[in-house]
């Protein structure tokens, strides 16, 4: 039998990013935010960008929006390629014509994210009308369906209230039902199950499983869970100090990760099973402030297999076993099983 991931291993290239940089000009100087990243989505995949917090994977998805080249202290250079379209090169006009219909966001702040003096009607509503138009009855009808897909029953009530009037979780919820009101080409997921309980959490994985199958939607899925990503993924993307340091299947990440950042994230997990630790394992240290980097690799001040050209020369993605790996001391060799 075909297993999901190899079914969507075959699909069209929709999303590729080309040596993304993202740069902030401060009163001190330019801070990079993100380097040299290149990855891409294809259509039916879910890719997961993982990492700690600070490691440019929120950056990176509201770069892909064209959010960020909004404000004029950031710089944006490198390619978005959507299709054949340049999103970086794009009049920003064009872009927000895009948004809701061929490509939409899931933010992890529903409260700020929704308009506070709209009720959630009127906001369905108008993300609804950017893909089709419909009778009043057809639109309500088609709203309430939304709701219920995301766990929301008592649609009516929550339709006509306010933001204020609704928990941080529900709201949440709204935010994935208007997201995919439109069913977009690409979803991009900013932790988006983050405020909801783990049953509400797995039905709405579920729903974006089953639309990446039956529309070919393809999914950038920005988590720290990495059991989510190891159950949704085709690929999981992790991302340290801005910059992709691993690129590979879950079944490679999981099972033998090649770069020691990796293999700290998922030595961290509790074990689910077996005898509890007394004490769980944690990578020393923190993510580098970006306006503070670390010469050479911005890992090896947390890594115990630096060595000298770690602290001197940073290492630059490649292909390694089937994977791409920016490591100068992959826990892997080439073809090993």
């Amino acid at each position: 039998m075909t297993t999901p991931q190899e079914a969507t291993a075959a699909g069209e290239r929709l999303l590729r990013i080309e040596d993304l940089e993202v740069t902030v000009h401060k009163h001190g100087g330019p801070v990079s935010l993100v380097r040299e990243t290149s990855f891409e989505v294809r259509e039916g995949e879910i890719v997961c960008l993982v990492g700690e917090s600070g490691s440019g994977k929120s950056v990176t998805a509201r770069t892909i929006m064209g959010l960020t080249q909004l404000d004029p202290q950031m710089e944006v250079t490198g390619r978005i390629l959507l299709g054949d379209d340049d999103l970086a090169a794009m009049p920003a006009e064009r872009v927000r014509r895009l948004r809701g219909r061929d490509l939409t966001m899931v933010f992890q702040e529903p409260l700020s994210s929704l308009d506070p003096v709209y009720t959630v009607d009127f906001q369905l509503r108008e993300a609804l009308r950017r893909r089709e138009r419909l009778s009043r009855r057809a639109e309500r009808d088609r709203l309430l369906s939304a709701l219920a897909e995301v766990g929301i029953h008592d649609g009516d009530r929550v339709l006509q209230s306010y933001p204020h009037q609704l928990s941080g979780g529900m709201c949440q919820r709204v935010m994935i039902a208007m997201a995919l009101l439109g069913r977009p080409r690409l979803l991009i997921a900013d932790e988006p199950t983050t405020a909801l309980d783990v049953t509400v959490q797995a039905q709405i994985l579920a729903l974006i499983d089953r639309l990446r199958q039956e529309e070919g939607m393809a999914v950038l899925l920005v988590t720290h869970d990495m059991g989510v990503a190891a159950d949704l993924a085709d690929r999981v993307i992790v991302m340290y100090a801005g910059q992709v340091v691993e690129d590979a299947a879950p079944r490679d990440i999981f099972a033998r990760p090649a770069h020691p950042y990796t293999a700290g994230l998922l030595a961290s997990i509790p074990p689910m099973v077996g005898e509890r630790p007394e004490r769980l394992l944690a990578i020393p240290g923190s993510v580098p402030d970006p306006s503070a980097l670390p010469s050479g690799c911005s890992f090896h001040p947390r890594c115990r297999f630096a060595t000298e050209t770690c602290l001197t020369t940073r290492p630059i993605a490649g292909d390694l076993d089937g994977r791409r790996v920016a490591c100068w001391n992959p826990l892997i060799e080439e073809g090993v099983a």
